[in-house]
């Protein structure tokens, strides 16, 4: 029932170790369900890369690779604890709305997206609804017309 967030961390993590950000500077990513376990294990990772990454002499920044992602919110119930500690690394521009519907059954993804309705606001004069939408319009302008 987990293991996804860990094989989503890999898949980032396995990213980083081999330097396809720093090769690919133009490349956005959007990790889902809030960035998985990457908000908690960030900079164990970072610490990791300086150690054993292959490019001891300019190693890359794992903290500024990361907040340099997109995140969905994808899972069920992440407002409590998983969109704070996100936040607690990435800027609120790097949020969009992610459901994992048609995986997730459609009352179920009804809860989710009505849980932004009723969490507090990211942040002075925003809503969550306007958060996500206008980051969204940002990454994919063709959103937006």
């Amino acid at each position: 029932m987990i293991e996804f967030l860990f094989d989503t961390t890999r898949a980032v993590i396995n990213m980083l170790f081999a330097g396809t950000l720093k090769r690919h500077p133009r490349l956005r990513v959007i990790v889902p369900h809030c960035g998985a376990t990457l908000p908690v294990v960030a900079d164990r990772v970072d610490s990791f890369l300086l150690l054993f990454g292959s490019d001891r002499n300019s190693p890359p920044n794992v903290i500024a690779q990361l907040r340099r992602m997109y995140y969905d919110t994808a899972g069920f119930s992440p407002l409590t604890r998983q969109v704070p500690a996100l936040l607690n690394l990435v800027d609120p521009e790097r949020l969009l709305y992610g459901s994992d519907y048609c995986r997730t059954p459609a009352p179920v993804a009804e809860i989710h997206a009505a849980a932004f309705a009723d969490a507090p606001p990211p942040g002075d004069g925003t809503t969550w609804q306007s958060l996500i939408t206008t980051n969204a319009h940002r990454l994919l302008p063709r959103l937006a017309g």
